[in-house]
């Protein structure tokens, strides 16, 4: 019997809420239906109401170990009818927590983040807990959308932010074609420095990066791993391959292909990339800076040209409130009177 779809489980769950993006749906439909079947372990950085931990249980209904992790102290009161699943509230990027979730279960076949969504959370927990993946297991982040908001740490703009560390992930997927095995830098660096955390692209094995609205799945590959080409077919009328027989793996496609000079070349492109971008960086940060100033200076002209606006009103009031008074009949009448006590002062001088 087919098992029941995550969307349908979702909807028919009761007890402790959860809430997720109609995109999730499909999206862990094709990278989790894998481990369906399998004594699986899981964590879940984030858990809010809990719901989710249930559901992941009626989902992965061989699974062994459930776990989740939540800042919020409520979430000590949660108790769950799962004996599998178990919460540690704290923060997940505190040596302590992470101390305990890795002594309770040393490794796991998914990692779900769904966490604070700050950039500096999301890039710390990757270089935390990505190590703890098994090989051909998956690390999903959830809530993307916020690596676009500043209130996150993110903006459209910002190299460093959760998107621009995953899009820069992409190329440490394709490293074998170009890293060349240079010693004299990291790719991710900048991310390292920035956020203070053990990341480089010499120790990430990534086999596939799926990109989906606000989420992102990235399944880890082995260690050592040299992707083939593979050749089938007897007949070549538009191109022979044969002349590529008995080509296996990376480094002879290279040599066969007579590209390896330019291997050097490309991960110079890299190296140029990480030593150029703090001071990319930098420049964007005075141009914020410049613009957030450029901001203010028109708030506060704007105020100016209001307060100038508003005396000019005030000063075009009273002019005519003067003309109106010389014009009427009692300023006529009383001219006598002033003319009298305007000639009265200058004697008493």
């Amino acid at each position: 019997m087919a098992l029941p779809t995550l969307r349908r489980i979702f909807d028919e769950h009761r007890r402790f809420g959860s809430d997720k993006w109609t995109s999730y749906f499909e999206t862990y439909e094709n990278h989790f239906s894998r481990y369906r079947k399998q004594p699986i372990t899981l964590l879940e950085i984030g858990i809010q109401n809990g719901g989710s931990l249930e559901i992941w249980g009626k989902f992965f209904p061989n699974a062994t170990r459930i776990l989740g992790c939540d800042i919020e102290e409520k979430c000590r009161d949660l108790r769950f009818e799962d004996p599998r699943i178990e919460v540690f509230v704290g923060d997940a990027n505190s040596p302590a927590i992470y101390d305990r979730l890795i002594t309770d279960t040393p490794s796991f076949d998914i990692i779900v983040d769904d966490g604070s969504h700050v950039v500096e959370d999301v890039i710390r927990s990757f270089a935390l807990y990505f190590p703890k993946v098994k090989p051909g297991g998956v690390y999903a982040i959830e809530d993307l959308h916020t690596s676009y908001w500043p209130q996150y740490g993110g903006g459209t703009d910002l190299t460093l932010s959760s998107m621009g560390f995953l899009k820069l992930l992409t190329d440490v997927a394709n490293k074998e074609f170009w890293r060349d095995n240079r010693k004299d830098f990291n790719l991710l660096e900048p991310f390292a420095k920035r956020y203070g955390v053990a990341l480089n692209d010499a120790d990430l094995y990534i086999d596939e990066i799926s990109f989906s609205n606000s989420a992102c799945v990235i399944r880890k590959g082995k260690g050592g791993f040299e992707n083939r080409r593979h050749i089938t077919g007897t007949e070549f009328p538009v191109q022979d391959c044969n002349w590529l027989l008995p080509l296996s793996g990376t480094r002879e496609l290279v040599e066969q292909l007579n590209v390896s000079g330019r291997r050097p070349q490309s991960t110079e492109m890299q190296y140029e990339f990480v030593t150029t971008l703090p001071d990319v960086l930098a420049n964007k940060a005075e141009i914020v800076i410049l613009r957030e100033r450029i901001v203010l200076l028109k708030e506060q002209l704007a105020d100016l040209e209001q307060r100038t606006e508003t005396t000019q009103r005030a000063l075009a009031n009273a002019q005519s409130q003067i003309s109106a008074l010389h014009s009427s009949t009692s300023w006529r009448l009383t001219k006598p009177i002033r003319v009298l006590i305007d000639f009265l002062k200058r004697l008493n001088r």
